[in-house]
């Protein structure tokens, strides 16, 4: 392989296009001083080099392109160079006998900057990149970075260049720089090593933490399935031994009804002959009254009146007593309670006396310390004081704040202690008003009260007889809402039944639902995980289960779908982007997200909207699934314009340019592919379950259930009611004393409207002491806010004031008054804070004192009561004895009187007593026979009720789906209660993450995986390290490979050079091989050894030259560049160098610029520049050396002739 020829245009001082054949051996350039002939150098490098304009000696790249000479016309806009390559060895990675690299560059001005360009790279005339240019050279060893171009300087720069630099060119050569990389490479997966196993070791923490409490969270699991398992259970034995129970009644109810009537049929008889024996005595009564009425007389009558008055006097008396006992019994309870609460007060009251005395302690220490503090200030600000007048000033003015500071604070201390006095008083007042308010409201309710019952007594005998007419007409109504609420109680127990059994029915498809999801990916499964767990917001859940599907349609939508059943609808964009994320990060697989705010929905193809309307067309995939509006767009991105169809017969007669899918599940591709075959059971399914209606029957059920609670409470009230009634209806009288009670009640009357006046002038009293401790409680507000607002100001002025006053001060001074001025603030603080505490404690004591003599006070007022209820209770006792002696006398006139009429007396009480007999016994028929009417009704009425729940019950039990071995069943509510427990411990179990018995496992198996990564990781690092080390001494190896070789070559080319001489490389400290400076040492033939820098001139170019042609021999090249390194030697040296480069031209091609005409002698061929006037330089070829002069000029008379350009 060699170079052919360049082909040049533009290219800095050749204008237009040039080409120049080269040849192998050793062809010398040759030129005056700025004819451009080391322009072909830098060509050779536009090529080969680096892209850095200054290698080539130009600022710019674009100062490279042709400048259009002296006179500057027509500057070239562009410029290129090709470089031809014989490449018939194929050393070139191009087959190709002959390989071109060209690169162009070209201008592209722009306004903001006027020198861009562009740059083109080219290989065989077809583009390239950069690296392409790369990747060719370096496979051929070829490259403008290497010493196979040696450019002007490069011998300079070898000799001045620091000896750390220049171990580096070994570096280069032996691929240290790759050593490197692999050892930063070995390091920095080491370094990614130990962050992974930090991360995983967290993860792995992480992990184990969520293990133990997924442990706890599947015990919980495996227990809550027994319990629900048992509580199954319990329901099929509840709802068995209910159909036994509602058998049985059943059989009981026709056993009953026939009772019923038979007993009903013996009351109506029984009825009549009481009706017949009831009217007789009636009729016997009438006649004995009426001969008792013509015996008696008015004295009977008004003998009667008193007597019965005075039985009247006698029970209010008797009742008097019995409520002045009641009520002593009350006082004395209200006594036990005060001497309790008094105990308890004088208990507090201790504690807080010794509380108050050691804060007083507390406050006689610290007032002790603040006034040594003091002292010490005072002393120390005196000092400031004195130390001139300006100083003086200012703190006698902050001497005067301070005072009025502590005024200020102190007075603000004393107005708050008084405010929190006055709110105490103030919600005192108001305890008292709320007292009062409600002890007035229980008195004008007495009092409405009392004119109600005198209302209701002074009502006539009708007004009686009216009362019985709506007692009986409320029992009537009563006893109707009494049937009408048991027959709402049966449906409800049905209804209860039959949402017991919708939700057993939704709650299996739930759990069939949950099931599902073990049927996604690990991805999905991960994502829905960190949904449930609030890791990832804004995930609304897979396609799968978003949507509900027609059992009809169910398995064709399902192949519809396919695998986009996973795909998971996100929010938007940013979600879906942040859960790619977590699924990279944890390495947990790949998923679909299907962002709402970008999905955007289709149009069906003319196809598919001429199949839809077929006869066998069942329509569009996508209107046959309910979901909600808003993921349109997602659906559509599932199942676009998909078909369904009847059979598949109906897809291949319609297939081709539409996707159709038939009932069962065969896919007809629009391309025309066929999927089917059988439809696995284990398939990933859609929910066909609303939760949303199992949320929906279950709180139905709870309603359901808590409304058969309130029925069944209103039941039982009701039928105390209708007791009620029935109680009132037998002990309501015709006759009574309405003027005794009456009078009675107004007494209580008077009393309560006394009591009212007396209790409205208290509370007026009250309501304007607490208005006006308000308004003083109000004004002293404003005060302390004045006073704070008064104490901010005298902070500030203090803070600016001392401020000054320090600038004055020496440092150390200033800084003690800080100190000083800062503690005995603390202190005055301190002083304050406990006063304060100690004035609450003081007000606490002062307010159970209060209470104490409260409490006594009111003590003492019961203990005079109840001596005064004695008293009136003996008096009471003597009136009582009173009237009953006047009763005994009145009887015994009324006996006197009524000794005459004595017989009849007593037959008309008997017949009374008969006739009331009779009545009471028809009352009693008459209601037995209603209630066996009603019993009749009510058994007949809830048989089909009980039969169709015998039914339902049939279904439930067939619903559970439980075997049932108990032959003798507990009775339903020991069932209920077993039920309640299990439901209970359920409910404290709960929120039960059923998903943990799964999820246990799966973490657990994660665990191990990541325990055998740290495994790998720790081994994976200790290789590492083994690696670095290796690496390291294989690159001390490289080195010294090829420092030895270097150095071998480099000594015996020096001794060529030098006719004799010799000359080393020497490294600086073997010891820290990378560390260590690479110098050369020289003995020119005759002379001592010397350091490079010691040598002549010439000398160090000899050496130089030495170490170039070494690295070359040791690194061959197909062909090299030399610009002018034979500069700065002289004849001899510059001859010993050119016969070198012959002798080395045998075996790789030679270019070298040089003035020397002993190189030109020894070149194989010789190419001349110069310059024309114009500035355009111009290639002469077969130059003859003779004809070349001292300085490069060219005699073109004598010799050679122009190169070929255009």
């Amino acid at each position: 392989m060699y170079l052919k020829e360049i082909q040049m245009e533009n290219f800095k001082s050749f204008g237009k296009k040039l080409t120049v054949p080269f040849f192998p051996g050793f062809t010398a350039i040759t030129g005056p001083n700025g004819s451009g002939k080391s322009n072909i150098a830098d060509a050779i490098l536009f090529v080969l080099g680096p892209k850095s304009s200054k290698v080539m000696r130009a600022e710019r790249l674009t100062d490279l392109i042709f400048n259009g000479g002296k006179k500057q016309k027509n500057p070239a806009k562009y410029c290129k160079v090709s470089l031809v390559f014989d490449n018939t060895s194929r050393r070139m990675p191009v087959d190709s006998d002959e390989v071109v690299l060209t690169r162009m560059i070209k201008r592209a001005p722009l306004k903001n900057d006027p020198e861009n360009y562009y740059s083109r790279f080219y290989i065989n005339n077809r583009p390239a990149t950069y690296s392409d240019f790369v990747n060719v050279l370096l496979h051929a060893r070829v490259a403008g970075g290497g010493y196979n171009i040696v450019k002007q300087g490069d011998v300079t720069n070898l000799i001045e260049m620091g000896s750390i630099e220049r171990r580096r060119i070994i570096d280069d050569i032996a691929g240290i720089s790759d050593f490197d990389n692999d050892i930063k490479k070995a390091e920095k997966e080491k370094i990614e090593v130990d962050s992974n196993l930090e991360r995983i070791r967290i993860i792995l923490n992480e992990i184990t933490s969520q293990i133990r409490q997924l442990k706890k969270d599947r015990d919980e699991a495996y227990r809550y399935k027994e319990l629900k398992d048992q509580l199954y259970e319990i329901k099929a034995k509840i709802a068995l031994k209910k159909k036994q129970d509602i058998e049985a009644q059943i059989a009981e109810v026709n056993k009953q009804i026939q009772s019923y009537e038979n007993e009903r049929s013996k009351i109506e008889r029984k009825s009549r002959e009481l009706k017949e024996q009831y009217n007789k005595v009636r009729e016997e009564l009438t006649e004995v009254e009426k001969k008792i009425v013509e015996t008696g007389g008015d004295d009977v009558k008004e003998v009667k009146e008193k007597i019965e008055n005075l039985r009247g006097e006698e029970i209010k008396v008797e009742e008097r007593i019995n409520y002045l006992n009641d009520e002593i019994l009350e006082l004395q309870e209200e006594q036990k309670k005060f001497k309790t609460n008094l105990q308890e007060v004088e208990k507090e009251l201790n504690e807080y006396y010794v509380e108050k005395e050691e804060l007083e302690k507390q406050i006689n220490e610290k007032q002790t310390l603040f006034r040594e503090k003091e002292k010490e200030y005072q002393s120390v600000k005196k000092d400031v004081e004195q130390s001139d007048d300006k100083s003086m000033d200012l703190a006698h003015e902050l001497a005067k704040m301070r005072e009025e500071y502590n005024e200020k604070n102190s007075e603000i201390h004393e107005f708050k202690l008084k405010r929190d006095r006055l709110i105490d008083k103030i919600e005192k007042l108001e305890l008292h008003i709320a007292e009062i308010e409600e002890t007035k409201n229980t008195y004008e309710f007495e009092l409405k009260d009392i004119n109600w019952q005198i209302e209701e007594y002074q009502k006539n005998f009708k007004e009686k007889n009216k009362e019985l007419k709506v007692l009986e007409k409320k029992l009537f109504e009563k006893k109707k809402k009494e049937a009408e609420l048991t027959e709402e109680l049966t449906g409800l127990e049905k209804t209860i039944l039959k949402l017991q059994r919708e939700q057993s029915k939704l709650q299996a498809e739930y759990d069939v639902l949950q099931s599902m999801q073990s049927k996604y990916n690990r991805a999905v499964n991960e994502v829905l995980k960190a949904r449930d767990n609030k890791m990832l917001t804004g995930v609304h859940g897979t396609i799968a289960e978003l949507a509900t599907v027609d059992e009809k349609y169910k398995t064709a939508i399902e192949i519809a779908a396919g695998s986009r059943m996973q795909s998971i609808v996100v929010d938007n964009d940013n979600v879906a982007a942040e859960a790619i994320k977590f699924l990279q990060k944890e390495k947990l697989g790949r998923a679909t997200f299907l962002p709402l705010n970008k999905m955007v929905t289709g149009k069906p193809r003319g196809k598919a909207l001429m199949v839809v309307k077929d006869p066998k067309s069942h329509g569009f995939a996508i209107d046959l699934v309910k979901f909600r509006e808003e993921y349109r767009g997602a659906f559509w991105y599932v199942f676009g314009d998909t078909v369904i169809v009847d059979s598949l017969d109906d897809a291949r007669r319609l297939m081709g340019g539409v996707r159709l899918v038939d009932l069962k599940g065969t896919l007809i591709e629009s391309s025309g592919a066929m999927i089917g075959g059988s439809v696995s059971e284990m398939r990933l399914t859609f929910r066909n379950i609303d939760l949303g209606k199992l949320d929906e029957v279950t709180q139905k059920l709870h309603e359901a259930v808590k409304h058969q609670e309130e029925i069944s409470t209103q039941l039982s009230e009701l039928k105390k009611e209708i007791k009620n009634l029935e109680d009132k209806l037998q002990s309501i009288k015709i006759e009574g004393d309405v003027q005794l009670q009456v009078k009675e009640l107004d007494v209580k009357k008077k009393e309560f409207i006394q009591r009212l006046e007396v209790l409205n002038k208290e509370l007026n009293v009250k309501t304007e002491e607490k208005e006006k401790i308000e308004k003083e409680k109000n004004e002293i507000v404003y005060r302390i806010k004045e006073y704070e607002k008064r104490l901010q100001e005298l902070e500030a002025a203090k803070e600016e004031k001392g401020q000054l006053l320090l600038k004055r001060t020496k440092k150390e001074l200033s800084q003690k008054v800080r100190e000083l001025e800062g503690e005995v603030s603390k202190l005055q603080e301190t002083i304050l804070t406990l006063n304060s505490e100690k004035t609450a404690v003081e007000k606490k004591i002062e307010i159970l004192n209060e209470k104490k003599e409260e409490i006594t006070s009111e003590f003492e007022k019961r203990e005079k009561t109840i001596e005064e209820y004695k008293k009136s209770i003996e008096e009471l006792k003597k009136s009582r004895s009173s009237y009953h002696d006047q009763l005994n006398a009145l009887l015994k006139v009324e006996e006197k009187i009524t000794s005459e009429i004595k017989d009849l007396t007593l037959k008309r009480d008997r017949i009374y007593k008969k006739a009331v007999s009779i009545e009471n016994e028809l009352d009693k028929i008459n209601t037995r026979m209603e209630s066996y009417y009603d019993l009749i009704s009510r058994a007949e009425y809830r048989l089909p009720t009980l039969e169709e729940t015998v039914k339902e019950l049939e279904q439930e039990l067939k619903l559970y789906n439980v075997e049932i071995t108990d032959k003798k069943l507990p009775n339903v509510e020991s069932l209920k209660d077993s039920m309640r427990v299990i439901e209970e411990t359920m409910q404290e179990l709960e929120p039960v993450n059923m998903r943990a018995l799964e999820e246990y496992e799966h973490q657990s198996e994660r665990k191990k995986k990541l325990e055998e990564d740290i495994k790998h990781l720790k081994e994976q690092k200790k290789n590492l390290l083994k690696l670095v080390d290796e690496i390291t001494e294989k690159k001390k190896e490289r080195f010294y490979e090829v420092f030895n070789a270097v150095n071998k070559n480099f000594k015996e080319i020096y001794a060529e050079l030098s006719e004799g001489g010799e000359a080393e490389l020497q490294l600086e400290d073997p010891d820290n091989l990378f560390e260590s400076g690479l110098t050369i040492k020289a003995r020119p033939r005759g002379k001592k050894v010397l350091l490079l820098s010691a040598l002549s001139g010439g000398e160090k170019s000899i050496a130089s030259l030495a170490f170039i042609f070494a690295i070359q021999r040791y690194d061959p090249s197909p062909f090299y560049v030399l610009d002018e390194v034979d500069m700065f030697l002289d004849g001899v040296n510059a001859e010993i160098v050119s016969k070198m480069v012959k002798q080395n031209a045998r075996d790789s091609q030679f270019i070298m610029v040089t003035l020397r005409k002993i190189a030109l002698k020894e070149a194989d061929h010789i190419y001349g520049v110069t310059m024309r006037e114009n500035g355009v330089s111009e290639m002469i070829g077969n130059i003859d050396p003779s004809t070349v002069g001292p300085q490069g000029e060219i005699n073109i008379n004598r010799g050679g002739g122009t190169i070929g350009a255009s």
